[in-house]
């Protein structure tokens, strides 16, 4: 479809009817070797069917707009890959909507029997330790350029604050803040200096005012506060999301390595409790990045985290607003180097929360976004409570298309993995397998790059780093991963790149390349003529062996008349899933061995 037809369609309320297929899209669905299955998936959405999948993930936080069973479905199809659940917010039962409608949403992320079963993935966003003001007289009091005011610990002050004097919940804000110091009010929009303080009080002249309502949030810029990892809410919902197997936990206000680790201590803990056995997947941690304390313990933060989400909103409040992009490209820049994955978040496309187009700026946000490499970008009110949550994730969607276009186009995409000296260094890590791993990864993807192979297929039974690993290569093509594992697909959603695929266990057991190719073509990844790139795992009699190929790969189905009753399609499904015979002709021919790496454990 033109720019023209999407930027008319981006105009469609989100209740309006999906443009039907274009006809290049039905003609390829029809020419795929699964008919019946290639029919009912959908990667990505339809005005994009002739482009690449998408590298860069959307997270979307789901609330009010679009919690609801057909309206989350538009979002899935429109791109949503991450649903993120803000328990600043959210209650019990409104995440148990959310997490339901999502797990009912078609997907094309299963193969066989799941058809309808999609690896969308689930985050949980905790409300964190925050410090904040207690009520005011009558709701609300009016602060003045100029006055003093009086923050204060003393309880009597918690339900009936004044323009003069007012609560806040940090118990050790006097022995927090300096003389001279500052201290935010309602995010930002009140500024105040400490003038003196004593063991209860800190005296403040405001330096501009502003209306300060009930439980506004207090920031204490520079300030080295002592506040626990977690509240107790925040126990309470992560211990809600270990029971219903999310798959990530966005730490909120994480200033340290030591937060990090005791989070995962206690979901740990929460693990056990819930009868989880020794091999199940606890939910990875996101640490979210809101404070200068942060900032200077980053690389700590990182090294304990397995994600990092740059949230701007608090950030922008605890450091000047002209150095938030700057910190940004540095935090995105070393995630890349340690091979984890990032999120950029906060007001990505704000005005879409009203509007059913962004602002150039918030296109170009997103944009630079991408090209810094974030693995994912997110969208908060804008798909939460907006009035066009669809087309804003369509709208982030064609955003990121456009940008990895570019990308491509102007040679940034090949150009870490073509020049062998802008490859990721050789990484040397205490498990000598992982170093394999690694080695092998990066030699996958420079085979990839130099052949232009249209994808690197990812198949491993035994070790969950090596997508992540050759997500840190960035290549310029999809990486298909082919897993049995649900939870496992759905956590690699957040790796750049990564599209996982849930197939049989006998796809993986059997090593086969022609099975794993066949899954790829029936879902649009690869077609005849492509060269395709493979970084395999297997068990052996005696060592777990390594083993990447790139090879030119006939696709397996006919450019004849396709057309053919859905029933004569659904009995060429059935036909194809069936484990073929040896007698069988292979429906793939490689035609040539480009490269072959072997690893042994």
């Amino acid at each position: 479809s033109s720019p023209q037809d999407r930027r008319l369609r981006s105009r469609q309320p989100s209740g309006a009817s999906a443009p039907s297929q274009p006809k290049m899209l039905r003609a390829a669905l029809r020419s795929s070797a699964r008919p019946a299955l290639a029919r009912r998936l959908t990667l990505w959405p339809e005005e994009s069917a002739s482009a690449m999948p998408p590298m860069t993930k959307i997270v979307g936080t789901i609330g009010p707009a679009s919690e609801q069973e057909d309206m989350l479905q538009k979002c899935v199809t429109a791109g949503l890959r991450v649903m993120r659940l803000n328990f600043s917010h959210a209650t019990f039962e409104e995440a148990e909507l959310r997490m339901t409608n999502l797990r009912k949403a078609k997907g094309a992320h299963s193969r066989g029997l799941s058809l309808s079963r999609n690896l969308r993935a689930i985050l949980l966003d905790t409300k964190g330790p925050e410090i904040r003001t207690g009520n005011m007289k009558g709701g609300e009091v009016e602060l003045v350029a100029g006055q003093t005011v009086t923050l204060t610990i003393d309880e009597s002050f918690r339900e009936n604050g004044t323009s003069e004097k007012l609560y806040q919940t940090y118990e050790e804000l006097p022995q927090s803040v300096d003389v001279g110091g500052t201290i935010l009010l309602d995010d930002g929009l009140i500024q105040l200096t400490v003038l003196s303080k004593t063991a209860q009080d800190v005296v403040c002249k405001v330096e501009n005012g502003g209306s300060l309502s009930d439980r506004r949030g207090v920031n204490l810029p520079g300030a080295q506060v002592n506040l626990p990892p977690m509240s107790e809410k925040d126990k309470v919902d992560i211990a809600y999301g270990v029971e219903n197997d999310m798959d990530f936990v966005a730490a909120s206000f994480v200033r340290k390595a030591s937060d990090v680790e005791a989070i995962r201590a206690f979901v740990a803990d929460k693990m056990k409790e819930n009868n989880f056995g020794p091999d199940a997947l606890p939910p990875l941690i996101i640490s979210k990045i809101e404070s200068t304390e942060a900032i200077d313990n980053f690389k700590d933060i990182l090294k304990a985290s397995d994600g990092i989400m740059v949230a701007r909103g608090d950030l922008g409040v605890e450091i000047p607003m002209e150095r938030v992009t700057n910190a940004q490209k540095e935090m995105v820049r070393l995630c890349n180097e340690a091979g984890k994955p990032v999120i950029v978040a906060t007001q990505m496309l704000e005005s879409m929360q009203k509007n059913p187009r962004p602002t150039r700026a918030e296109v170009a946000d997103v944009t630079n976004a991408v090209y810094d490499g974030a693995d994912a970008v997110m969208l908060s009110g804008e798909s939460a409570k907006g009035l066009y949550p669809v087309e804003s994730i369509q709208f982030m969607r064609e955003v990121i298309g456009e940008a990895e276009r570019w990308w491509r186009k102007t040679g940034s995409a090949g150009r870490t993995a073509l020049q062998q000296d802008q490859l990721p260094d050789a990484v040397r890590f205490e498990d000598p397998g992982k170093s394999s791993r690694f080695a092998i990864a990066q030699a996958g993807v420079l085979a990839a790059e130099r052949v232009k192979c249209s994808a690197i297929i990812v198949s491993s039974a035994q070790h969950a780093d090596l997508a992540p690993f050759v997500s840190r290569c960035r290549p310029s093509m999809p990486i298909v991963l082919l897993v049995t594992n649900a939870k496992l697909g759905r956590q690699m959603q957040l790796y750049r790149g990564v599209h996982p695929v849930l197939v049989e266990p006998e796809i993986l057991a059997s090593q086969s390349v022609r099975g794993a190719v066949e899954v790829a073509s029936s879902m649009g990844f690869v077609k005849e003529g492509d060269s395709v790139a493979f970084v395999k795992e297997f068990q052996d009699t005696a060592n777990t062996i390594c083993d990447v190929t790139a090879a030119v790969y006939q696709a397996p189905y006919t450019t004849g008349d396709t057309r053919q009753s859905e029933a004569d399609s659904e009995k060429a499904s059935e036909e194809i899933s069936d484990q073929p015979s040896k007698e069988e002709t292979p429906r793939a021919t490689w035609t040539q061995s480009i490269f072959g790496l072997f690893g042994f454990k």
